[in-house]
């Protein structure tokens, strides 16, 4: 089979022909249909994500089908999870010890022995991957493997969603700062919410794209010498929370003053500088709080799981370009190029539907 393989910082990726991987215990043989390329995968190219070994098959938002399951008795099934041959599915990449702390409580995202698929085991930039049974959610057919691959992002942005702590409100308004792949994934959900959205970005494609989605208003804010008095002046006054998807000093600083008192920033971008919070007389005295958000929880797969599957939510935009596999090295470049500016791109398989 084919794969897209990480060979390190100075060499790059590579279509490399390898054998189709052996499933281990517990685990099934999948079919891959559609990968979609992310953030992590460009910070894997250019040094900042770390990998368990080189080479490594990359790619971690799947969509692919069930072709061989553990054997269970004498039947090739998993009764217990639901998960059948032929399924499509949407393959949960983070894999936790099981067995510790963070494990036990429902959060393998902070489980300091995680193996995710792309970066610590082989991912699902192939025709075949492998990944354990109980980490398959099978989604009904008719909806498009495009939005089967982005729950692992939307993931995330649920998981951001969750911690403003905004159940019970009625239709509080929300910052996005960074409308990119993840705050696009971001801003649907929030929509899907009755959350009423203003994006901020400095791409005018980003912004004309979080329109289309529904947001509510939307600001360049390179084009504003006070973007943070812009955005009051959008929203009418300030915000019931923030999601910043850049990370940036700036960004986290702009974020904290855009809030009401007593709510919450949750920060999903990480970028390379320290931050620091606004000035105790406003920070604490307002009792505000930050989150920080890495990846998710299986409560996030399972919401965003079952919104896709209820069609609730859309998660995958028309205009996100779908590139074979064996232009995985136009894909790549396409991703990075902050000028075109697409939410994601993604890579289809031979054969895959």
């Amino acid at each position: 089979m084919w794969a897209a393989r990480f060979h390190g910082v100075d060499r790059g990726v590579s279509l490399d022909e390898v054998p189709v991987p052996s499933p281990g215990a517990g685990e099934a043989l999948l079919r891959v249909h559609v990968v979609a390329l992310c953030g992590s995968d460009l910070h894997i190219l250019n040094g900042h994500t770390p990998v368990s070994h080189q080479p490594i098959t990359l790619g971690h938002e799947i969509c692919a089908e069930v072709v061989e399951l553990p054997e269970q008795g004498n039947r090739r099934d998993a009764s217990d999870t639901g998960v059948r041959v032929g399924d499509r599915v949407f393959v949960n990449p983070i894999v936790g010890c099981g067995a510790c702390e963070h494990c036990e409580l429902a959060e393998p995202n902070l489980c300091p022995g995680k193996r995710i698929l792309g970066i610590h085991r082989d991912g699902g930039l192939a025709e075949f991957c492998v990944a354990p049974v109980t980490h398959l959610t099978p989604i009904p057919p008719g909806i498009a493997a495009a939005e089967i691959a982005m729950i692992e992002s939307a993931g995330t942005a649920n998981h951001a969603l969750r911690s403003l702590g905004l159940d019970g409100h009625d239709h509080p308004t929300i910052a996005l700062i960074g409308a990119g792949g993840l705050g696009s994934q971001v801003l649907a959900l929030a929509v899907a919410r009755g959350m009423r959205v203003f994006a901020l970005d400095t791409q005018d494609q980003a912004l004309a794209r979080a329109r289309r989605a529904g947001a509510r208003g939307t600001l360049n804010s390179a084009q504003h010498p006070d973007p943070l008095a812009a955005l009051r002046d959008l929203a009418g006054g300030p915000v019931d929370g923030v999601v910043d998807c850049v990370g940036f000093p700036s960004t986290v600083e702009l974020g904290l003053s855009a809030l009401k008192p007593g709510r919450t920033l949750s920060i999903v971008g990480i970028g390379s500088e320290a931050l620091q919070t606004t000035a105790p007389a406003h920070f604490i005295r307002r009792s505000l709080r930050i989150a920080a958000i890495y990846a998710y929880t299986p409560l996030d797969i399972g919401e965003v799981s079952q919104a896709v599957a209820a069609r609730s939510v859309a998660l995958s935009d028309p205009g996100n370009p779908c590139v074979p596999l064996d232009q995985i090295h136009a894909a790549l470049a396409l991703f990075a190029d902050k000028r075109r500016a697409p939410a994601r791109v993604l890579i289809t398989m031979p054969g895959a539907r």
